[in-house]
């Protein structure tokens, strides 16, 4: 079906989905589950456990919502209207959390933790439901021989934005013209602008029909779930290394809150990590694109599986050794290595494409939410180990998790030809 788009359409569409990554990867420097969202529940509530839900709904969302809308969009010649439609319920709410923090400052912290968590539970949800039909879009207007360089182009030129936003994230949260958490309210909204334009890329997109599979109800749905996994083996293993990937998540909230308790690094060093970690994103991204063009794109998941080793590995040795004049450079390293594999999932939705049929895409693009369902209770298991026995075994934990990862990356075989036949569901 791919032949239906003219050049000129795939160059509209190619252009507008390099544009939704660029404007997404911005906006979320002002929304940031990983730096922004975790400081503020912590100040706003104090508690870990909390702390750990913030890091816990993204993969909650993507373990669940991918599998039904999939499922939902496979029987549809034209999804362009309900990606729309997610990406719309869960952009638009952050305009209330923005305008909360600044209009209602004084309101109780039980209040801002319920309305954080669900800001973050509907932008989750919406950015997750409209997954397979994202991917979808992706997979009939990029080649699989330039879906490296399509991510990297988008991340580069994001990430090089998202080093100036994260300097007007850590200017306006130390200004003293705004008062907590009205600081925090300012650039919630400013995120919340941003992503307007998000939305409105999807709007652009020109779509022609597309090939389609019968939609099933739930309980037949999740029985032959299995069978999609048999029916391919390449896949299965991917998700076997996605699984650990995304369960060494279990630190990913907590590494700036335990910089600012055992260190003071606190709202200014954010000023030092936000850029950094876009510089590693940078970086990671264009290792990851080159590779995976090159070389395939499951080379590309060893890389990045490797490197997922090496931020629990740095905080470790940050506690045992480092004094309060060189942990900010150590924290510094850290951050640079967390931009260079948080974006690692292009890479595993890259040899997703290579490896199923057009048919297919849509079911097994929702199949792949399967592999972040172990990583739902991670950060909030995360809160609990910190509760109970304090950092370093968090670290621990979480640096075995990703080894075993990198250690079952290395059997991924490059494939020697892309799935052409649909899947049988007989």
């Amino acid at each position: 079906m791919e032949s239906l788009y003219t050049p000129t359409e795939r160059r509209r569409n190619y252009g507008l989905l390099v544009a939704e990554g660029i404007l997404f990867t911005v906006g979320l420097v002002f929304f940031d589950p990983n730096t922004v969202l975790p400081l503020l529940m912590e100040r706003m509530t104090g508690s870990a456990i909390l702390v750990g839900l913030i890091g816990a709904i993204q993969p909650l969302a993507k373990g669940i919502v991918p599998i039904l809308s999939g499922n939902w969009i496979s029987s549809l010649t034209h999804k362009k209207r309900f990606l729309v439609a997610a990406m719309s319920i869960g952009r638009l709410p952050l305009w209330i959390l923005g305008i909360a923090l600044i209009w209602i400052p004084e309101t109780p912290a039980f209040f801002w933790a319920g309305l954080i968590v669900l800001v973050q539970v509907l932008f989750w949800f919406g950015d997750s439901a409209g997954d397979p039909a994202w991917m979808d879009m992706v997979g009939k207007a990029v080649p699989s021989t330039r879906l490296g360089r399509f991510f990297a182009t988008r991340q580069v030129v994001g990430g090089l934005l998202s080093i100036a936003a994260g300097a007007a994230v850590a200017a306006i949260l130390d200004f003293d013209g705004f008062a907590f958490p009205v600081n925090y309210g300012v650039v919630i909204t400013i995120g919340a602008a941003i992503y307007l334009g998000n939305v409105g890329t999807f709007v652009g997109l020109v779509e022609h029909p597309s090939p389609t599979s019968e939609r099933h109800d739930l309980l037949t749905l999740f029985r032959r779930l299995p069978s999609y996994l048999t029916a391919n083996r390449t896949f299965a293993l991917t998700m076997g290394v996605l699984v650990l990937f995304n369960l060494a998540r279990l630190s990913l909230p907590f590494y700036v809150v335990f910089g600012q308790q055992a260190f003071g690094l606190g709202e200014r060093a954010l000023g030092l990590f936000i850029p950094l970690q876009m510089a590693g994103r940078i970086l990671g991204i264009l290792a990851l694109g080159i590779i995976g063009d090159r070389y395939g794109h499951q080379r590309s998941i060893k890389t990045i599986s490797i490197v997922c080793v090496a931020p629990p590995i740095v905080a470790l040795l940050t506690g045992a050794f480092a004094s309060e004049s060189t942990a900010l450079a150590a924290f510094g390293l850290l951050f640079f290595l967390l931009g260079a594999y948080i974006e690692g999932w292009p890479s595993f939705m890259n040899y997703m494409i290579e490896t199923v049929s057009e048919r297919d895409r849509p079911m097994y693009a929702g199949l792949m939410g399967v592999g972040y369902v172990p990583s739902i209770v991670a950060p909030i298991v995360g809160g609990l180990l910190i509760q109970s026995f304090g950092y370093s075994p968090l670290f621990v934990v979480t640096a075995a998790v990703a080894i075993a990862g990198a250690v079952t990356a290395m059997n991924l075989p490059r494939p020697s030809r892309l799935m052409t036949e649909p899947h049988s569901m007989q």
